[in-house]
């Protein structure tokens, strides 16, 4: 349990949306800007609004202190009342309080409006101090404010040999970047909260210790026994991040797809590689020992045709993770690291298997609509073949192939090293996407090519929420195990 807890206001306590954009609204038309719609102007709510104003607007500085100057005017009138407090805000503070901690406002904003909007709510009674922003500019960083917030937090309890145990006690909580970055500065546990303002995997690679989905988690997350989780998951998060030397990204524009597309390229050529070398002992083999072993080859090419991909998939595997597991992150086990572990894999190998089906069944009935009007019955049937799984593969050596080995090394190609790599040129949403794109192609129909982007969107997202690669993993197999097993049953 967590004795001291700092919280950030905007998008953690309470929702400023409407009050924050119609405010920068209002300063930019008073600039001369023509305002965009309010929903493209969150990412103002967070980080310091002067900063904001001189990334998102190319202002200098100069321009961001009018532009500051425009967007006060209106928000000390009527913007820091449009606000919302988040549902469960009160109760988790009160559950807090009654267990004995100390708790703080640490806020970006300045704190004679962190004041009015507490006030306002009636949630100032919580907290031991309230620390934001100065209106002339000055404590805007957020690791100046943290720092500040437990000054005030700690008091003479925090000076001398006291400070490093204190901060064992002590988490700060928010929902972007800056608030991570800020409490991993000042050496306490960043939590984040998932229902604010960040981008898909932002307090994730910013370095949350954990993230909550909602009030009720957030509370058992602070006041249930939790921190030493988070401390030790954070350790070892620093100590494999240390070990890990990631290649720079090249500084030659024509060289980055090389750059990104490089698991991949190893992938084919590995497995090419091995595929003719394992084929050709195969062939040796039937060539040698033509009565016994040739026969037998004959007798069972498609069984000897699974075991030889399997054969090729594992060392492609280990060959690719041997490669690449300190060139590149890989948190592998986060999802079996929580309280509700066994709930959350149920949950996920069940919604494998559901939009395993669904999509089937959807897109089958679309092909069946829509080729015969392009295709004879005979081409319309050999594109169905050619989209699903052989019907000859024996049973076991297709579920070793299919729900075990495949699953394994596409993960590790797609969701580990090449998200990994198109995450730093498109970071959040767009690096899902174009992942998917290229797991769709790898699977070279365009039936199967479709259900595999898809899918891929889902194990993308997947990977971002549940930070590591275990949960794509499970749904993954759970997927390929429904279709495959419903294809085996109806032999």
């Amino acid at each position: 349990m967590y004795r001291y807890i700092l919280f950030d206001l905007d998008g953690t306590l309470t929702d400023p949306k409407e009050g924050i954009c119609g405010s920068v609204r209002y300063a930019l038309e008073k600039m001369g800007i023509d305002p965009p719609p309010a929903d493209e102007l969150k990412c103002f709510i967070g980080p310091p609004l002067k900063d904001s104003f001189r990334k998102f607007f190319n202002m200098d500085e100069e321009q961001a202190d009018a532009a500051v100057k425009f967007y006060r005017e209106r928000f000390s009138e009527r913007g820091w009342s449009e606000n919302e407090v988040y549902p469960g805000t009160e109760q988790m503070l009160g559950r807090a309080k009654a267990a004995g901690c100390r708790l703080a406002v640490a806020s970006s904003k300045p704190t004679v409006f962190v004041e009015r909007i507490l006030k306002h709510f009636g949630l100032r009674h919580y907290f031991d101090a309230v620390v934001g922003s100065e209106l002339d500019g000055s404590r805007s960083k957020k690791e100046e404010v943290v720092r500040e917030a437990l000054e005030q937090l700690y008091g003479r309890r925090g000076r001398g040999k006291n400070a490093e145990s204190l901060k064992n006690l002590t988490a700060m909580v928010g929902d972007r970047s800056f608030d991570m970055e800020g409490a991993r500065a000042l050496g306490v546990d960043a939590v984040g909260v998932s229902f604010g303002y960040a981008e898909p995997g932002e307090l994730a690679a910013a370095g949350a210790d954990a993230i909550a989905g909602n009030m009720e988690e957030l509370a058992e997350l602070l006041l249930g026994g939790e921190e030493q989780y988070c401390r030790e998951r954070r350790i070892a998060r620093e100590k494999k991040d240390a070990e890990t030397q990631i290649l720079p990204m090249p500084e030659n524009g024509l060289l980055r797809p090389l750059y990104v597309l490089l698991p991949l390229i190893l992938y084919f050529l590995s497995s090419q590689l091995l595929s003719r070398a394992a084929t050709a002992v195969v062939s040796g083999l039937s060539e040698k020992y033509p009565g016994t072993a040739g026969v037998w080859i004959t007798a069972n090419s498609r069984l000897v045709s699974v075991w030889i991909n399997v054969l090729v998939m594992t060392l492609c595997a280990v060959f690719l993770f041997c490669a690449f597991r300190k060139k590149e992150p890989l948190h592998f086990l986060p999802l079996w690291e929580k309280k509700d572990a066994l709930l959350r894999t149920v949950g996920i190998l069940l919604c494998g298997c559901a939009l395993a089906a669904l999509l089937n069944v959807l897109l089958t009935m679309a092909a069946e609509q829509i080729l015969p009007l392009f295709f004879s019955p005979d081409e319309v049937q050999r594109f169905f073949d050619r989209a699903g799984y052989d019907h000859s593969t024996p049973l076991i050596s297709g579920i070793v192939l299919y729900v075990i080995v495949s699953p394994l090394l596409e993960e590790i190609v797609f969701r580990w090293l090449l998200f990994n790599r198109v995450g730093r040129l498109f970071p959040g949403t767009l690096g899902i996407v174009i992942t998917a794109f290229f797991f769709g192609f790898y699977h070279g129909n365009v039936l199967q090519g479709i259900y595999a982007f898809l899918m891929g969107l889902v194990m993308g997202k997947l990977m971002q929420k549940e930070d590591g690669l275990l949960a794509p993993i499970l749904f993954h197999m759970s997927a390929n195990a429904f279709i495959f097993l419903s294809v085996s049953l109806q032999r």
